[in-house]
């Protein structure tokens, strides 16, 4: 049955003789004569097999930024955030919609000199990893410290897009250290 539009598209799974699996994109269109009766259907069957492939592996990626325990933050070229993962938005204590539209330099605790954030982007600009450790604050002004690396992602024409920071918070063993240097020093 053709639709009201004259038209229609589904796209399905096929198992191919052989065993092997593809996917397409059925369309087909009802030509009619001019009193409306159809006469032909005219159609195609496209193979989408890799878009297919590329979307569930995206799907895969993006449930696996979501679930990730460590915090990643996505910024544009500008360091303002585009995304941040459940686990950015519990350690910052700061909610996505909040963060989103925002530059990224709203944590920072003033624990770094502008030497330290110099030094960063120029590592960055140099198209080099970043790796190290940040104190930043959160939203109650708590100050927590993070350990990870910054990283650019290319555009098509290999201009930034974006940054990612993948962190880990270390805040209470860096407390720990602290402690047993201090009671070292006591002893």
């Amino acid at each position: 049955r053709i639709g009201e539009g004259g038209a229609e598209s589904r796209e399905y799974r096929l198992v191919l003789k052989d065993g092997r699996s593809c996917w397409v994109r059925d369309e087909w269109r009802a030509v009619r004569d001019t009193s409306g009766r159809v006469v032909e259907i005219v159609g195609s069957l496209v193979d989408i097999t890799d878009r297919r492939r590329g979307e569930e592996e995206r799907a895969r990626l993006s449930s696996a930024v979501e679930e990730a325990g460590e915090s990643i933050i996505i910024t544009d070229p500008k360091g303002t955030i585009v995304y941040v993962n459940p686990a950015y938005e519990k350690l910052s204590g700061y909610g996505r919609s909040e963060l989103v539209g925002r530059n990224a330099r709203m944590l920072k605790s003033g624990h770094h000199a502008p030497e330290f954030y110099e030094a960063l982007w120029a590592t960055l600009a140099r198209g080099e990893r970043w790796s190290g450790s940040f104190v930043n604050v959160r939203k109650d002004g708590a100050k927590y410290e993070e350990v990870g690396t910054i990283f650019a992602v290319l555009d098509a024409t290999g201009h930034v897009a974006n940054y990612v920071g993948v962190m880990r918070d270390v805040t209470s063993e860096s407390r720990m250290k602290k402690e047993v240097r201090q009671s070292l020093k006591i002893e």
